[in-house]
């Protein structure tokens, strides 16, 4: 009598049906680690061999949670994390099954993506080329203007202000003024947003949570949104610490916010949701968008009961200056700023929308392991007096604009300041080699002709350590790159600056604040 199997046996065969299956078959325990799994599978996770997929401790399929929650009826499509973090679309089926009184995870994966490169895929990749064309042709155009187009808007707002005052408040010339003030103000907020939506724009990165950044516009959001809307903030238990501008984050949310209140005219249900997740670990099972790679991120939600869009505005909807709203009414430039600023912080951007069905946003920040920054704006801060003539120190002022050279000067020198100028860096590193006294600042232009503002800063803070230094741009360029770099956490002031917002970045600077 044999005391083998038979080879009519199943369970004889159960190997041979294993390594011969097109499809990826596995066992995971209850809480998703991998227990035994087939070649295919294996192959699929990007490992050499069966071996070496059961040797990895990291790797994780199944529900994740499946003992307390039954696997999907029926097949499931999704996407399967491999080793080096790619993604790929894959067909899953699940069930529980009991060995030796143990409860387990039996699952089997089909890589639709070898059988068939499905249209929404082709789609998806053609959609984000498209869109990475379009922004870097509006960072082509807003680059070329931005430098020159902020020099003129400074100095038509600043003189704009200087006859402004002049002028008795009941001349009738002060209203056509106060027009032409306000049509500048307009173009330089169009030019922050077109460098913005080329990630081109100035920027000051903190490390800040999420949740501090929706919970302190909690005000300001229901404002915007009005009383015919429910508006539900959702925060998550755990910190969400990102590095990126406060004020750009802040503008995405209630861009996001304003989109999703134009869509419901008629009232309806705004949720916003920040929380930190974990998007597949190698090997785990997922139905997220495959273009977010592996990591930890803080997610921020933003969806609505609006009338939705349809597949031909969803596809356009991050496109510079599209718009689907009534002339005069937008710019097509809200959407495509949030793009934007996503990008420039490293993170990624999904839209879900259908006709009748709402909208959904869902924006995925990398986390920061630093602690959050506590430097706050202060908006409420008194205004300090003015330093009598003479007495706010000397600041060398240059720039390859001689109408902005002259217009800081002048400002600078009737709130009490001692200037001294000079017309492009040469003649800066002269005045500042011959100039007997101290120079307390160095108030210069990041992008010049015959060197950057940072190679400027650089030479003449050898001559002289003890002066500080403010940068001045509205468009940086490539010069917060390279060996003379603005350094990361310099003072840079935005143009088209105001006598306001350049008095206060003088003294900040020259007293050291960041």
């Amino acid at each position: 009598m044999s005391s083998g199997r038979s080879s009519r046996d199943p369970v004889a065969h159960s190997p041979l049906l294993a390594a011969c299956s097109p499809a990826g078959l596995y066992v995971a325990a209850p809480d998703g680690h991998l227990v035994d799994c087939n070649e295919v599978l294996a192959r699929l996770l990007g490992y050499g061999s069966r071996e070496e997929a059961l040797a990895a401790g990291d790797l994780h399929l199944g529900g994740g949670a499946a003992g307390a929650t039954p696997p999907p009826a029926g097949a499931v499509e999704g996407f399967l994390t491999r080793r080096d973090g790619s993604a790929v679309r894959v067909m899953r089926t699940e069930t529980i099954a009991e060995a030796r009184g143990e409860r387990l995870v039996v699952g089997a994966v089909v890589d639709l993506s070898s059988a068939r490169c499905t249209d929404d895929r082709q789609r998806e990749l053609s959609e984000g080329l498209g869109q990475a064309q379009k922004m870097e042709a509006v960072g082509r155009l807003a680059g070329g203007i931005a430098h020159d187009y902020n020099n003129l808007l400074a100095i038509i707002l600043n003189y704009t202000s200087l006859v402004i005052e002049e002028l008795d408040e009941q001349s009738p010339v002060q209203k056509d003024l106060a027009e032409i003030k306000r049509a500048a103000q307009r173009a330089a907020s169009l030019t922050r947003q077109l460098l913005t939506v080329s990630r081109r724009g100035l920027a000051q990165p903190v490390v800040l949570d999420l949740r501090d950044v929706v919970r302190g516009m909690d005000g300001a959001l229901r404002a915007a949104v009005g009383g015919s809307i429910d508006l539900a903030i959702a925060l998550g238990p755990s910190a969400c610490r990102v590095l990126a501008d406060a004020g750009q984050i802040e503008q995405v949310v209630m861009n996001l916010a304003l989109n999703s209140r134009d869509a419901m005219q008629g009232g309806g249900r705004l949720s916003i949701e920040t929380r930190a997740v974990r998007v597949g670990a190698a090997g785990s099972l997922r139905d997220a968008h495959p273009a977010v790679p592996p990591g930890r991120y803080a997610r921020l939600v933003v969806s609505d009961t609006g009338s939705g869009m349809c597949d031909d505005v969803r596809t356009r909807a991050f496109e510079p200056f599209f718009t689907t709203k009534p002339r005069g009414k937008g710019t097509g430039l809200g959407l495509a700023t949030v793009y934007g600023i996503v990008k420039q912080w490293h993170g990624h951007i999904e839209l879900a929308s259908r006709p009748g069905e709402g909208t959904r946003v869902e924006i995925y920040l990398p986390l920061s392991a630093r602690a959050a920054s506590s430097r706050r704006a202060r908006a409420g801060h008194p205004r300090r007096a003015a330093p009598r003539p003479g007495e706010g120190g000397t600041v060398l002022v240059t720039d390859d604009e001689d109408a902005v050279v002259a217009l800081a000067s002048r400002i600078l020198g009737q709130n009490g300041y001692t200037t001294l100028t000079a017309r492009g860096p040469r003649e800066a590193l002269r005045v500042c080699e011959a100039q007997r006294g101290r120079v307390d600042l160095l108030l210069t232009d990041v992008l010049m002709p015959e060197m950057s503002g940072g190679e400027l800063a650089a030479r003449l803070v050898e001559l002289r350590p003890d002066m500080k230094v403010l940068f001045m741009s509205g468009y940086t360029g490539d010069a917060l790159d390279g060996p003379f770099a603005v350094c990361p956490g310099a003072a840079v002031l935005g143009k088209p600056f105001t006598a306001e917002s350049l008095l206060r970045a003088v003294r900040r600077a020259l007293e050291g604040a960041a």
